[in-house]
């Protein structure tokens, strides 16, 4: 009886999930193409070492190529390295560029006032910047793990450092091509109304949990909440992946939010009794989820919850029959 309980309960938390892929456009080089080798590079830097491309592969490099006393340029320096600390990945490697050797304490001084620590590499002969066809300052290329062309970002916009925080993502894999094109629109859409940024956050941030990445999917909840603090929709989002989290208090000052201003919000009960359910407080997790299921239009998880408590008392009928429940709506099957 056990072992069929599991079973139930293992399927009635499991939905399948589709991705559509779709192609990403972006901008371009002149003479290196998307998916086509970068030249190998081996130029010093303004420390002294040297850097050399052979030494990089297998790693995601984003070269940021710059002018000398360019204001677009120096916006360029300055948010692709707050992009890079934000990241925090070692499998990430930033590297500014510049061709302008004779401003060397022009940018000593800018990277110090700026804390860029990210290393500023010589290109003497313009050899690099030849080789790939570079037109316009600054232009930032995202390399991928092979060495290939990965992104190209030409200028900087308002969007430049969401945009290369997407693109490095995409490039590491933790964004499918769908999931990238979601996100760009987020940074595109700086001037449209808060409630359409705070639903393509909210969008973006189900994706990246529905992948695993909880961490990525708090900060685009914390960003819709920013767009829209009163949705209540969001704040039980960050509430149910704080429970995630297994940061219970936050999940439960967040679900008084909502609770507060309306009390028989079915969600925010349905997430005050899993937060209850996760403390062990048995009998008040029943009251919040029992309450919850009325007129609840996605009952699976407060059936799943409560095939849980039935299961602990001893009452395995009615703990089936609420694994039932949740596996039948989950899959959206008929009586």
């Amino acid at each position: 009886m056990l072992t069929g309980i599991m079973f139930v309960r293992r399927l009635a938390v499991v939905a399948p999930v589709v991705m559509l892929a779709v192609p990403v456009s972006g901008d371009k080089l002149r003479l290196v193409d998307r998916g086509q080798p970068v030249p190998a590079y081996h130029m010093p830097t303004i420390d002294g070492t040297v850097i050399e491309s052979q030494t990089l592969k297998g790693t995601v490099v984003v070269l940021v190529c710059l002018s000398a006393q360019q204001r677009r340029s120096e916006l360029a320096a300055v948010e692709s390295f707050n992009a890079w600390k934000q990241l925090g990945d070692d499998q990430v490697k930033l590297i500014h560029i510049t061709a302008d050797v004779i401003q060397k304490s022009y940018f000593e001084a800018f990277r110090k006032d700026h804390g860029i620590s990210a290393p500023l590499a010589f290109d003497v002969d313009r050899v690099l910047f030849g080789q790939l066809g570079m037109i316009v300052m600054p232009t930032t290329i995202v390399i991928d793990a092979e060495g290939q062309l990965a992104h190209v970002i030409s200028l900087h916009r308002s969007s430049y450092e969401h945009t290369l925080d997407s693109y490095i993502r995409h490039t590491l894999g933790q964004l499918n091509d769908e999931e990238l094109e979601r996100s760009l629109e987020v940074g595109a859409s700086g001037n449209g109304s808060t409630k359409s940024l705070a639903s393509a956050h909210r969008a973006l941030a189900r994706s990246m949990r529905d992948k695993g990445q909880i961490d990525t999917a708090r900060s685009e909840l914390i960003k819709a909440r920013e767009q829209e603090p009163d949705n209540h929709e969001v704040i039980l989002d960050l509430a149910d992946l704080e429970i995630t989290l297994g940061d219970y208090d936050s999940a439960d000052e967040l679900v008084e939010i909502v609770l507060k201003g309306q009390p028989n919000h079915r969600r925010a009960q349905q997430v005050k009794g899993i937060t209850c359910f996760k403390r062990g407080q048995i009998h008040e997790a029943e009251q919040f989820l029992k309450q919850a299921l009325k007129f609840n239009p996605n009952p699976e998880r407060v059936h799943y919850y409560l095939g849980q408590i039935c299961e602990r008392n001893g009452e395995i009928e009615q703990a089936l029959e609420h694994y039932r429940q949740a596996l039948q709506q989950t899959l959206n099957e008929p009586d």
